[in-house]
Order: C-alpha cells, then sequence, then structure tokens
C-alpha cells in the first residue's frame, strides 16, 4: 500500500535522478493549466475509466488510473541565477500501483548522439540511487522518430518499470511502481503505449 507522502518522494527522487542526467542549462515552464482531460476511448471495461491527461507544456499525452496530483519542483541552476523548474504526474491505481510522467525542458537542441547517452547516463544515474537496485533489462526504442530508453529495475520486493524519451529538447519519463505481488503487465503496457507526442 502507498501514500501521498512515499509517492511524493519517490518521483522527486526519480524526477531529481532525471535532471542530473540530462545535465540542462536552463528550463522554461510556464504556469498554466497544463492539463485538459478527456475520457480514454476504450473497449476494454478493464482501462475504462483510466483518463487520457494532455499536457499543454509538455506537448505529450498519456493515461492515468485516476486523475493525477501534480507535483512541482525548482532547483538553483549551478554557476547561474535561475531555477530549473520541472513538473511530475502521479496517479495510483487502488493503491497497489503508482504511473508516473516526468517532463522536463531544456534550451537548445539535443543531438541524436547526444540523446542516447543522456538516455544511457539517467539509467545509471537512476540505478545509482539505490545500491539494492538491480536492473533487469535495458533496451534502446525509437518512439514516433526520437530515441527512448525502456528499463525495468528491481529493488527488493518493488518494480521500478519505465521508459525514458529524449525528445529534441524535453527529457520524458515514464514509470509503473509496484510491490512485485501487484504487478500487472497489462496495466504497465496500456500506459506506456497510451502516451503520445504533439506537435
Amino acid at each position: 500500500m502507498y501514500n501521498k507522502k512515499r509517492i511524493s518522494k519517490k518521483a522527486f527522487a526519480m524526477g531529481l535522478g532525471l535532471i542530473l542526467a540530462a545535465q540542462p542549462i536552463s528550463a522554461k515552464i510556464l504556469d498554466s493549466d497544463l492539463f485538459a482531460q478527456t475520457k480514454v476511448q476504450e473497449t476494454d471495461r478493464t482501462f475504462e475509466n483510466w483518463k487520457k491527461v494532455h499536457s499543454v507544456e509538455g506537448k505529450c499525452s498519456a493515461a492515468f488510473p485516476r486523475t493525477p496530483e501534480q507535483l512541482q519542483q525548482k532547483m538553483p541552476m549551478k554557476g547561474q541565477d535561475k531555477e530549473l523548474q520541472y513538473y511530475v504526474y502521479v496517479a495510483d491505481h487502488q493503491r497497489k500501483e503508482v504511473f508516473m510522467v516526468l517532463i522536463a525542458q531544456y534550451p537548445g537542441e539535443v543531438s541524436q548522439e547526444n540523446a542516447v547517452k543522456n538516455l544511457e547516463h539517467f539509467l545509471n544515474t537512476l540505478i545509482a540511487q539505490n545500491h539494492k537496485n538491480r536492473l533487469m533489462f535495458a533496451d534502446l526504442v525509437e518512439v514516433q522518430g526520437y530515441p527512448g530508453m525502456d528499463f525495468f529495475i528491481r529493488t527488493d520486493m518493488v518494480y521500478f518499470k519505465g521508459r525514458a524519451i529524449q525528445a529534441n529538447n524535453s527529457l520524458y519519463l515514464l514509470a509503473m511502481e509496484c510491490e512485485i505481488p501487484n504487478y500487472q503487465e497489462d496495466h504497465f503496457n496500456y500506459f506506456i503505449n497510451s502516451f503520445e507526442l504533439h506537435k
């Protein structure tokens, strides 16, 4: 069973790993109404109550089992008088699984070569956050023409499974965390496959 404080700490820990991996110079995410929600059009009754959530600033959408909590974090930029701001969106499913989308935007463009290096560095940083983390697998993938990395980490009796995507100057982290007995592959696949980048 998860509580909100534990979810928030985990989400921000993952977010910090993402920021360290990307090593951004600055970011600009406006304070605005980021999300508009619509019900997922899905014939399978298992997912009929999931919500398709659209991020305006992140130019993406994903389905959550319920309306996600929005978490905001600011981090001072090293050697600059600027703060990096990023957002984490978290929703649990029946208090057994936690789903998260993190969006971070950085200035400039990231080359294909550097994008893959950033993803590899991100994964290494994520694993190093806990000495009990054990990488079960990691694979480079392509998501709508952009490089991504699927990963699966086990920590004691907890699974942390997800996908990181580098799309130009935006870095996305999609992840599901749950205790091993509560793991449901179809829930993870539905969440990951619901993610879309928008132009």
